[in-house]
């Protein structure tokens, strides 16, 4: 756009900084995978637009199960199956061109040949065919041309294949279905229980003065309050494309305790006055994994304080790497402790 001057990263960061810092469980997980990867996405705004198909599965059965209305706005669902992540990859370079064209005239994708062309060279693909016809012939399917419609009418919204949909689908039936974890979600209730029930709950807490600069904020997946009972239920909801006896592992390798530590936290502080003496919490990570079998993981009491503990080092660290503004390693490597 004329007149649009790009931000230097010095800028970017004087404006990060200028703002206060609520730190979420996303955040806090790419700054222990790499502080670097931090510094990218939130200090320099270079944002991965894309969403994984794993991120893409749990957003939907999210919308379908626990936010009735929001998946029109968050999702498109094409009447084809989508291309391959090859004509993909082409194709969303494309339609960078036609965006950034700034025409209002109607394109479709055979009217940029040589964009084609040049983009596939750019990546080396299909280079061994003979003719450039033959390149232009892998890209200009039904499928790619249809691809680059449904990209112009999208917005800001996901698009979605009929598999996808389909699969979806079948894991809310599931999770429906199970009578152990429709009720723990509140998807069911009879008249005479004395519960609330919030889905997709935005929480915050405000910076730790004696200990941390930065707040903590979540949206918490569902919460379930049973006064009879006196307990307060924090679920969790997870898809994973391994099965549920994995998801121990899964925990790890996604940093997932953090997010339930961090859920905690928030949970006790919006629900201060609730939570009296009498009242415990429950947390869950309801799981359906790619066989749609579903099982609610509860989180023991012995667990969830060892996973406070780790989340108060790994605050630490990440206080650290925040007003050193530091991003180049991770923490110990930063320090120069990690000897083999």
């Amino acid at each position: 756009m004329l007149g649009t001057t790009k931000k230097t990263p010095a800028e970017l960061q004087q404006e990060f900084y200028s703002k206060p810092l609520y730190l979420s469980y996303s955040a806090l997980s790419k700054m222990m995978y790499s502080p670097s990867l931090f510094y990218r996405h939130y200090v320099l705004q270079q944002k991965e637009e894309k969403l994984d198909s794993y991120l893409i599965d749990g957003k939907v059965v999210h919308c379908l199960l626990l936010d009735d209305g929001s998946f029109d706005k968050q999702f498109l669902l094409m009447p084809a199956s989508l291309p391959g992540d090859s004509i993909r990859k082409v194709v969303d370079k494309i339609f960078e061109v036609h965006i950034n064209a700034g025409t209002s005239e109607v394109s479709a994708l055979q009217q940029y040949p040589q964009d084609i062309l040049d983009t596939l060279k750019e990546i080396n693909l299909h280079q061994s065919l003979k003719t450039d016809a033959q390149r232009l012939d892998k890209i200009l399917t039904e499928e790619g041309k249809s691809y680059f419609e449904f990209l112009k009418i999208k917005g800001d919204k996901n698009l979605l294949d009929s598999e996808t949909m389909q699969r979806c689908n079948e894991a809310v039936t599931a999770i429906r279905s199970n009578e152990l974890c429709s009720a723990l979600l509140g998807l069911v209730k009879h008249e005479m229980e004395n519960i609330d029930v919030f889905n997709e709950i935005p929480m915050a807490s405000e910076p730790f003065e004696d200990s941390f600069s930065f707040g903590l904020k979540g949206v918490l997946d569902n919460v379930k309050i049973d006064y009879d009972r006196k307990t307060l239920y924090v679920n969790d909801l997870k898809t994973t494309g391994k099965t549920i006896v994995d998801f121990k592992e899964t925990i790890e390798y996604f940093n997932y305790w953090a997010q339930m530590a961090i859920y905690e936290r928030l949970a006790k502080e919006a629900f201060k006055e609730l939570l009296t003496e009498e009242w415990v919490i429950e947390f869950h990570f309801v799981v359906v994994d790619k066989y749609n079998q579903v099982y609610p993981f509860k989180v023991s009491r012995e667990t969830m304080d060892l996973w406070q503990q780790q989340l108060e080092m790994k605050l630490i660290e990440f206080q650290w790497h925040y007003r050193e503004k530091r991003y180049e390693l991770p923490y110990q490597f930063a320090l120069s402790n990690v000897i083999l």
